[in-house]
């Protein structure tokens, strides 16, 4: 998972970042700096994102196609 894997599950949510990062118990700065890459997406927000918001690799998977076949306007 990635920067824009975490921002696109938020705005396939409508999703503003400071409801996404109440939603995961983080901070709306955490989720900030993970969307401009300058955090990575560690292990436990991954966790969390999947329990949360039920997106498993499957998900993941398909927002990377979109992405590499330029279908996801991000």
């Amino acid at each position: 998972m990635d920067a824009q894997s975490v921002r696109a599950i938020r705005i396939s949510r409508n999703m503003r970042q400071t409801d996404f990062a109440e939603a995961l118990s983080v901070s709306r700065s955490c989720i900030a700096a993970v969307e401009g890459g300058h955090r990575p997406v560690s292990y436990n927000l991954r966790i969390r994102i999947a329990q949360v918001f039920g997106t498993g690799d499957d998900v993941i998977t398909a927002i990377q196609r979109a992405k590499d076949s330029d279908k996801l306007a991000l």
